[in-house]
């Protein structure tokens, strides 16, 4: 499952809070809070770092120190666990990418 969660769930997290950031913006503009915005994007960043984390720990699990590299074993669990790894901790970048212009930027404008 954790393998899951960087590869399938944290990209997903990501297009949701830009959904869900757009829909917070009438919100923002009536109440005059932005932190409706600001909690979702800060829950998604957490989201997709904790994913990658997880997806760390499974790849050093999985890989093996010490084997030589010519024997034979599946190394399907090492390289999905590899990708969930890359791919959660770029959707935390991404995230944190659209999350600096809700630092700087009013959301009426």
């Amino acid at each position: 499952m954790d393998i899951w969660l960087g590869l399938l769930a944290a990209p997903t997290a990501v297009l949701a809070t830009q959904s869900l950031d757009y829909a917070l913006i009438r919100l923002a503009c009536a109440h005059g809070a932005a932190w409706p915005m600001h909690a979702v994007s800060a829950a998604a960043f957490l989201f997709c770092a904790f994913s990658a984390w997880l997806a760390y720990g499974r790849w050093r699990a999985e890989r093996s120190l010490g084997e030589p590299m010519y024997a034979a074993r599946p190394a399907r669990g090492a390289f999905f666990a590899l990708m969930a790894m890359i791919v959660g901790a770029l959707c935390a970048v991404v995230q944190l990418a659209m999350w600096f212009p809700q630092w700087l930027l009013p959301a009426c404008r």
